[in-house]
C-alpha cells in the first residue's frame, strides 16, 4: 500500500537562515580552528543554531468526510460503483464502511481512510492488499473470490467472516485476537494457526476439518462442526464449551463430553454408539439433529429424549 540526502540540522538551519536575510552567527577562533588552519581531514566545524530558530512542523490536519465525498472516492476508483454503500461516521471520519452487494474491483480509496470495521461481502473483490497496516477490528469478506488473507497478518482482528469464501490457508491469522471466526463452506483444512488463540465462536459447516486437535485448550464457547469430517471430540474434553453442533458429521462416541456444562447440543442420534447416558446427564437447555439456516428442531432435554426414546 502507498501510503535525499539528509542535511544535518545545524547546517540546514543556517542555510533557511541565510535565505532570509539573516546571518549565522560568528564561530569564535578561540576554540574552532578556521578553514584555512583545519587539518585536510577535518572539516570545519558548523555553526550553532539556536533551538529557538528551529520550527517544528504543524501535523497535517485530517480530512474530513462526508458521505458524500466518500461515496464520490470510491466511484473514481470504481467506476461501476452504484453509491449503495453504508457508513457509520464520527466526527467526519467513517468508522464503519459496508460494501455489502457493491460493485467493486478495487481498494485503494482505502489509503486515505481508517475505518474498524469493513464489510466486503458479495463483491467481486480478490485482492485485498490495500488493508494491510489498517487496525480493523471487525472484516467480513463472506461470498467473496478472495483466497490471499496474508494482507491480514498482525492485524487487530476480533471478528472475520469468510463463509463461501475459496480461502484455505489460514496461516496469516496465527497470532490474531479473534474473537468469532466464521469459516462455513470454504477449503480449510488446517486449523493450526488457531491453537492458543482466544477464539470463542467457531464456525466450520461444511468444511474439509477432520482434526480438531489444535482446538485444544481454545476457550471456545461455541462450536459449529455441522458436515466435517470430524469423528474425534476428544480434543474438547474439560473445555468450557456451550454450544456444539456435530450433526452430520462421524461422532460415534459423545463421552468426551462428559462433566461439560454444554447448554445445546445438536448432533445425529442414529450415528451414536457410546455416550448417550453422557449426553443425558449434560446440563442442557436444548437439544435437536437440525438447527441451520433451512431447518431446526431444537427442543427441551425432556420432550427430545421422549421423543426418541432413549
Amino acid at each position: 500500500m502507498a501510503f535525499m540526502t539528509r542535511l544535518p540540522l545545524s547546517i540546514l538551519v543556517s542555510l533557511l537562515l541565510t535565505a532570509c536575510g539573516e546571518k549565522p552567527a560568528p564561530v569564535a577562533t578561540s576554540t574552532v580552528p578556521t578553514a584555512s588552519s583545519a587539518p585536510a581531514s577535518q572539516a570545519p566545524v558548523a555553526p550553532a543554531v539556536a533551538p529557538s530558530a528551529v520550527k517544528t512542523p504543524e501535523p497535517a490536519k485530517a480530512t474530513f468526510w462526508s458521505t458524500e465525498r466518500l461515496h464520490t472516492e470510491i466511484k473514481f476508483h470504481n467506476p461501476g460503483y452504484e453509491g449503495n454503500g453504508e457508513f457509520s461516521m464520527e466526527e467526519g471520519q467513517p468508522i464503519a464502511i459496508s460494501l455489502r452487494g457493491a460493485k467493486i474491483t478495487n481498494l485503494e480509496f482505502l489509503n486515505q481512510l481508517k475505518p474498524l470495521a469493513l464489510d466486503l461481502s458479495n463483491t467481486p473483490i480478490k485482492d485485498i492488499r490495500p488493508v494491510k497496516g489498517m487496525k480493523l477490528l471487525e472484516l467480513y469478506l463472506e461470498d467473496s473470490p478472495v483466497t490471499d488473507l496474508s494482507p491480514l497478518r498482525g492485524m487487530p482482528l476480533e471478528k472475520l467472516y469468510l463463509s463461501r469464501t475459496p480461502v484455505s490457508d489460514l496461516s496469516a491469522l496465527e497470532g490474531a485476537p479473534l474473537i468469532e471466526l466464521n469459516l462455513v463452506e470454504t477449503k480449510v483444512t488446517d486449523l493450526t494457526p488457531l491453537a492458543k488463540s482466544r477464539t470463542q465462536m467457531l464456525w466450520l459447516t461444511g468444511t474439509p476439518v477432520a482434526n480438531i486437535a489444535a482446538l485444544k485448550g481454545v476457550p471456545l464457547v461455541s462450536l459449529t462442526l455441522h458436515r466435517t469430517l470430524v469423528a474425534d471430540l476428544s480434543p474438547l474434553t474439560g473445555s468450557a464449551l456451550q454450544r456444539l453442533h456435530i450433526g452430520q458429521t462421524s461422532v460415534t462416541d459423545l463421552s468426551p463430553l462428559k462433566g461439560m456444562s454444554l447448554t445445546r447440543l445438536v448432533f445425529s442420534p442414529a450415528n451414536i454408539k457410546t455416550g448417550l447416558d453422557v449426553a443425558r446427564e449434560l446440563p442442557l437447555q436444548e437439544i435437536g439433529t437440525k438447527f441451520d439456516e433451512e431447518s431446526k428442531d431444537l427442543a427441551p432435554p425432556a420432550t427430545f429424549w421422549a421423543q426418541f426414546g432413549k
